[in-house]
């Protein structure tokens, strides 16, 4: 038997964004004064810098710092050639941003099933690939990477191209290699609730060739050259530099940020294993995730969201429509994708930032323990 949570009920917060820390946010605001000392406040030094010290994050040649991670998954398949009448082979679990994306650029979505990692089932892909497959668009959700060396091999058998959606995957590597350091290109997303964050939106993309890069220059500054000409018809989708310089500063910061989520998520996964459906951590070096969620499957899920609400657990569902599912995409053809309609129902994501105590995780143990207890 296990005592009741109610009386001694805490806050447990989806996320905490204030910057509490002194010496952060000492070098926050002395990294907003040097841009506003110069006043290149349109890219300029601090994109520069940034750029250079992403794309040495994530061992590729190049990076072009942009507006949102909407922005860098639709100018990373732009820039690589896919348009209208291209088939780009995806997954039906991620947030619309990424097939939004995909369409805008007139590409068509062809949905292949996910495996109980959330991440898309390797084995299915070949059997979608037709001749108007241009290329594979795997997410690594939830922070989770996808089987990329499986997704490379098929893709260098057919001759196709690879765009990671890495936006919750900053950090997340495998035998060496970094989340949007396997294919020709990463899009990253670099909000606020990101394990990477800025503090507004932004977003970055990885290229392997300088011609990437430069069409992705090209194509975040409203598709013109030297800033004057334009050759294609695009927004605007450049990068603050005041974002620039905070990303820089949160660079720096981010190894402890992520070694304090996979802490989280190891004791999550120590204590719940007997409960619920807990993604794997690995405790080895060539292989990290970095748990943009923690995110559980289990029978039940709307009343075990609930009760934890009401224990003052901020548990929620990221994201409980598939994407072909969406309305906007009505006109799609619907996908056999039985897993992902299966575990979509099943999956809810705890808190794991890197401000929770184990105190608190501990407390959000308790509780689904009391949860489950309470069937029996």
């Amino acid at each position: 038997m296990i005592m009741s949570t109610k009386n001694i009920m805490q806050r447990v917060r989806s996320a905490d964004l204030a910057v509490s820390d002194p010496e952060l946010k000492r070098q926050l605001l002395a990294a907003v004064e040097r841009v506003l000392d110069h006043g290149m406040m349109l890219l300029g030094p601090e994109v520069e810098a940034f750029e250079k010290k992403f794309a040495s994050a994530c061992a590729m040649p190049y990076c072009v710092g942009v507006a949102s991670g909407t922005s860098a998954v639709y100018l990373a398949l732009k820039a690589l050639g896919i348009g209208p009448g291209d088939e780009v082979i995806t997954t039906p679990m991620s947030w619309i941003a990424t097939l939004n994306s995909l369409r805008k650029i007139g590409a068509m979505p062809v949905f292949v099933d996910v495996g109980d990692d959330l991440n898309m089932d390797v084995s299915q892909i070949e059997a979608a690939i037709t001749p108007r497959t241009k290329a594979i668009l795997p997410v690594h959700f939830t922070g989770r990477l996808c089987d990329m060396p499986a997704i490379m091999a098929v893709a260098k058998r057919h001759g196709l191209l690879v765009v990671e959606d890495a936006s919750q995957a900053f950090g997340a590597r495998m035998n060496g290699t970094s989340a949007g350091g396997f294919g020709d290109a990463g899009a990253f997303s670099l909000n606020p609730m990101k394990v990477l964050h800025g503090y507004g939106e932004a977003g970055a993309v990885t290229a392997r060739s300088a011609s990437v890069r430069d069409k992705l220059e090209s194509l975040r500054y409203l598709g013109t050259l030297n800033k004057e000409q334009c050759v294609d018809i695009e927004l605007n989708h450049k990068i603050d530099a005041i974002q620039a310089a905070l990303l820089s500063v949160s660079l720096d910061w981010y190894p402890d940020w992520a070694g304090r989520r996979q802490a989280n998520a190891l004791r999550y996964a120590q204590r719940l294993k007997d409960l619920v459906v807990c993604p794997e951590v690995p405790e080895f070096p060539d292989f990290r995730n970095v748990y943009f969620t923690f995110t559980i499957a289990c029978n039940r899920r709307e009343d075990l969201k609930k009760f934890l609400i009401s224990r003052g657990v901020e548990a929620a569902v990221k994201h409980p429509i598939l994407m072909p599912d969406q309305p906007a995409h009505a006109d799609l053809p619907k996908p056999e994708i039985p897993n992902a309609r299966r575990l979509v129902d099943r999956i809810l994501s705890l808190p794991v930032h890197e401000k929770l105590t184990r105190h608190q995780i501990d407390y959000v143990c308790n509780c689904i323990r009391e949860f489950f207890q309470g069937e029996c």
